[in-house]
């Protein structure tokens, strides 16, 4: 990223006003702690004395620096249980590093590996169809997941232009579907996924409900 005078003279400020409000941002509740525990080595003999067990949830999104954090705090006790998926590491535009739960046995060698296999919500063949694709990715442990689910239907490609054309598909659907509007629920990612399907809602006068949203 080339330099830009302009945005380094922001961020200057930025850090000068967390400074003057005693705030801190999530980048330097990662960082921070590790220059402490790199200047005063006591301070990290105390907490990771403190910390018995340490749990760690979806450990394949962890960056480098988080990294650091659990080797650290984990250097005596070696109590460490992460539960992750490397196939479902999707973050590594902001920062995610797949080596970590790659590299997790060669980091705790003395570790235990227990592998949750069956799958409870989805049907046979998405299953098989999720296998297929992911087999292909050539740095993963691997796994055989499995189903007492139904087979179910076979899987539909539907393909969109952009966020408003999926939203007309899904539109299209639930009205080809000869089905009241309050028999469907729209599940999507993240919040800023519903605004595309508000405008196409509200454009067709479609009743809706967002539950969990902002507004």
């Amino acid at each position: 990223i080339p330099e830009d005078p302009f945005l380094e003279k922001v961020f200057e400020k930025y850090k000068q006003k967390l400074i003057e409000y005693n705030a801190l941002d999530f980048d330097d509740l990662l960082i921070l702690p590790l220059q402490i525990f790199a200047q005063f080595p006591e301070v990290l003999e105390y907490y990771s004395a403190k910390f018995i067990h340490i749990l760690v949830d979806e450990y394949q999104d962890t960056n480098h620096e988080q990294y650091i954090l659990i080797k650290q705090l984990s250097r005596i006790h070696r109590n460490v249980f992460v539960v992750g998926d490397e196939d479902q590491s999707i973050y590594s535009f902001r920062g995610a590093d797949i080596q970590n739960i790659l590299n997790f046995e060669k980091d705790f060698p003395d570790c235990r590996i227990i592998k949750l296999e069956q799958n409870y919500r989805s049907t046979q063949k998405i299953l098989k169809a999720a296998t297929a694709v992911i087999s292909h990715n050539t740095t993963r442990h691997g796994k055989t997941l499995w189903t007492l689910n139904p087979a179910g239907k076979n899987i539909e490609i539907l393909e969109c232009e952009d966020e408003e054309g999926e939203a007309e598909t899904v539109l299209n659907i639930i009205k080809n579907s000869e089905r009241k509007f309050g028999d469907f629920l729209i599940l999507y990612r993240i919040n800023a996924q519903s605004r595309a399907f508000e405008t196409v809602f509200q454009r067709n006068g479609v009743p809706y409900k967002i539950v969990g949203g902002i507004k």
